[in-house]
């Protein structure tokens, strides 16, 4: 039996994901199509919407529980993709998701296991995660500094996301991406968007729609998920990896890496977290402190918020007898090797818009170790003023009325988890 093709349509409230359901159904086969509605009930699409006899039965529209948590979304929907694509009578399951579910909550369900031992990549394969975005609304919303529950749409008392952080993760995750209602914005507004879209994400392929009116050919030009032909990564990681992005044809300053090997003073770097950096849209990467010298931590800033949070030990403070066995992965971390420093370093990738590079490689400089501190001990750094020991901000979101101009992974062996950590 041939596998069920899976397309997931993702985006913000009010991006359109209904409107390009509709015609995705329409264009596609009904007696051989399901359609899998993540919460239905607050404002989703509604069964008759779909026009087709075959949904108003009730025989392959799903709706997940409304509003349900992460791990409960995810075994309903594992349940209910063996249910229905075991049943040998559909090409394509269509899954429009919530407007707070980030995609790669789909994604990862693909390899999870069923009491039953049963794989979903067994009987589904999934083509492509599409996510749409409102070309009118877009910056309105990443720019706010406002998080989910603010906004009356977290998934529950615990969700501390952010909506700029959800957006970007919805775009750094898709093949596809749908510029909708292009209609309303500029000219000049719609490529400004376009441009920032091919960066965080320059291996989707981006369309642009009015009213969502899209007809099936837009997802035949992208490589399926699964494409071994390409290995899919959001921009931040492609400049990590030293890969130039596609929409970089011109140097207008969009985008910057910073490098160095030696460690960041604790409270400068923080008080540099605090200021604004103009023409920064999104940054990711992986840094140390010198207080914290076996920590890695990760960085991540999505509009006007940014968030760190300890991802485990480098592998310099793991006894080597822990380390990775696999050649190709000693071989990775060999590349990044230091003979002073091991793995430990600070990587952070910008994308914007009119980027300072000068500027901002000579503010993150002021904020490493000088020639005395590093020549010091390392007992000494422990004792270094370090606001990231405090235990309610190991995982913490700062609003930063960042303002604009006019308007491993993946290969590198990654500290281990601290979940998983034996020894060091």
């Amino acid at each position: 039996m041939s596998k069920v093709s899976v397309i997931v349509l993702s985006g913000f409230f009010s991006a359109g994901k209904t409107t390009v359901l509709r015609c995705l159904a329409r264009e596609l086969n009904p007696a051989r199509t399901a359609v899998i509605i993540n919460d239905l009930s607050s404002g989703g699409v509604e069964a008759d919407s779909l026009s087709t006899e075959h949904y108003l039965r009730g025989e392959a529209l799903i709706e997940l529980t409304a509003r349900c948590t992460r791990c409960s979304l995810r075994a309903q929907l594992i349940e209910t993709l063996m249910r229905l694509a075991r049943s040998g009578r559909l090409d394509t399951i269509l899954i429009e998701t919530s407007g707070s579910t980030d995609p790669l909550l789909i994604a990862n369900a693909f390899d999870a296991v069923d009491p039953e031992e049963r794989v979903p990549t067994d009987v589904a394969r999934l083509d492509h995660l599409v996510t749409i975005v409102d070309a009118e609304r877009f910056w309105t919303d990443y720019e706010s500094g406002d998080n989910l529950r603010e906004r009356g749409c977290g998934t529950g008392l615990d969700d501390e996301r952010t909506v700029a952080e959800l957006l970007a993760d919805q775009l750094e995750c898709s093949t596809t991406l749908v510029l909708n209602k292009v209609d309303r914005v500029t000219e000049s507004e719609r490529e400004r968007l376009v441009q920032f879209l091919r960066r965080i994400n320059p291996d989707a392929v981006c369309v642009t729609a009015c009213h969502g009116e899209l007809d099936r050919s837009f997802v035949e030009k992208t490589y399926p998920c699964d494409d071994e032909r390409h290995e899919w990564r959001p921009g931040w990681m492609h400049l990590l990896k030293r890969a130039p992005l596609a929409a970089d044809d011109s140097d207008d300053g969009g985008t910057f890496v910073y490098r160095a090997k030696r460690p960041f003073h604790p409270f400068r770097f923080w008080m540099w977290m605090q200021e604004d950096c103009p023409g920064v849209l999104r940054s990711k990467g992986y840094f140390w402190i010198a207080s914290q010298p076996k920590t890695c931590y990760m960085w991540s800033q999505a509009g006007a918020n940014c968030l760190y949070e300890r991802l485990g030990r480098w592998w310099a403070a793991i006894p080597d007898r822990h380390w990775p066995k696999e050649e190709a992965a000693l071989q990775e971390l060999r590349k990044v090797w230091d003979l002073e420093f091991g793995d430990r370093r600070n990587e952070l990738a910008f994308i914007g818009e009119h980027l300072d590079r000068d500027e901002l490689q000579r503010r993150l400089d002021a904020c490493l170790l000088s020639g005395s501190e590093l020549s010091s001990d390392e007992e000494l750094w422990r004792a270094l003023r370090d606001p990231f020991k405090k235990p309610s901000w190991e995982r913490r979101r700062s609003r930063l009325g960042r303002r604009h101009p006019v308007q491993e992974e993946d290969g590198v062996p990654m500290p281990r988890s601290e979940d998983h950590m034996t020894g060091g």
